[in-house]
């Protein structure tokens, strides 16, 4: 499911730094308060509507990054899923 991904602020310790000096240098370039980037998940057809349901009803979800993949750990994932795929379809 494409997504919209839109930066809300900068938390250390659970408390937002968006204020601090700290903050402010974070937010100097891109990851600021209202930028929006183009996102994917990967959900099932019964979670994306639950999803929409909620959405179209005013709740908005919010989400963490809790884990950094990089580029090149990403492509391997994705070359696994791929195999992993082919192999259930009996290619």
């Amino acid at each position: 499911m494409k997504i919209k991904l839109v930066f809300q602020d900068w938390i250390k310790g659970g408390k937002s730094i968006y204020q601090t000096s700290e903050g402010v240098d974070l937010s100097m370039g891109v990851f600021h308060s209202g930028t929006t980037f183009d996102g994917y998940i990967e959900i099932d057809e019964c979670d994306e509507k639950e999803l929409v349901k909620a959405m179209n009803n005013g709740a908005e979800p919010v989400f963490y990054v809790v884990e950094h993949i990089n580029n090149k750990r990403l492509r391997a994932l994705e070359e696994l899923t791929e195999q992993a795929q082919e192999l259930d379809m009996g290619y």
